[in-house]
């Protein structure tokens, strides 16, 4: 067997392993093992869904695989093209502008609110969830980190709507992050910490809205121009 097609078959193994046994359907652990493969990198942006991989690591039959098709194209992780199949979506730059664009609207309202309410109990928790996420160098790692880390410090602003829509929009954008890194300076989100500790909510939002920008620039670079992309 290649060793690239080997190296897809462990990821898959394992990615099986992270979702197995936490869902009551086989089509509800279906769908979230294709979104963490997406998500993951495991599946490329353009590639055609492998529906046969993917039934033979969860050890299912197609029909589950071919039913969570229609919810992951609905939330932008798969294209269904007639005669092609699924697949995986790729976006294009201006939409991701669009995306961070609506991300910086809706994490500044969001940080503003939690540091309003933040209490010390929470800035403990939020420093051990930054020294875990400045710890690592692992993109895969750093990924799960870093939406960790936000989860706890938006879910006290208490929008729990706001925040769903966020979770959304990085997914939309969640494979091409596993691709690079964006430089966050020598403190990284120490550096936001060091606000939110202080009740800045002017100093953060300004760390917040220049690491987002910084991040869609590069990742704007990182795809190819439209007529590139697969037709």
């Amino acid at each position: 067997m290649p060793k690239a097609k080997q190296e897809r078959l462990d990821e898959l193994q394992e990615v099986a392993r992270d979702i197995r046994g936490s869902f009551h359907t086989v089509e509800g652990m279906t769908e979230s093992f294709i979104r963490q493969a997406i998500l993951r990198g495991v599946f490329r942006p353009g590639e055609r869904l492998p529906q046969d991989e993917i039934a033979a690591a969860l050890g299912v039959s197609r029909m589950p695989v071919r039913a969570s098709l229609r919810p992951l194209e609905a939330e932008g992780l798969l294209d269904i093209r007639p005669h092609r199949g699924a697949i995986v979506a790729a976006l294009r730059r201006e939409e991701i502008a669009e995306l961070y664009e609506m991300r910086i609207l809706l994490e500044a309202y969001l940080l503003e609110r939690a540091i309003a309410r933040l209490t010390d109990a929470d800035l403990e928790r939020l420093d051990v969830l930054a020294a875990r996420l400045e710890g690592t160098e692992e993109l895969a790692e750093r990924f799960t980190a870093r939406r960790t880390f936000y989860h706890e410090l938006y879910a006290v602003a208490g929008r729990p709507r706001a925040e769903a829509l966020v979770e959304q929009l990085r997914d939309s954008v969640g494979r091409y992050l596993l691709l690079q890194r964006v430089d966050e300076g020598a403190t990284g989100h120490f550096g936001l910490l060091g606000f939110v500790r202080k009740r800045d909510a002017p100093g953060g939002r300004a760390w917040l809205e220049n690491h987002l920008r910084r991040v869609s620039d590069k990742l704007q670079h990182l795809v190819p121009d439209a007529d590139e992309l697969p037709a």
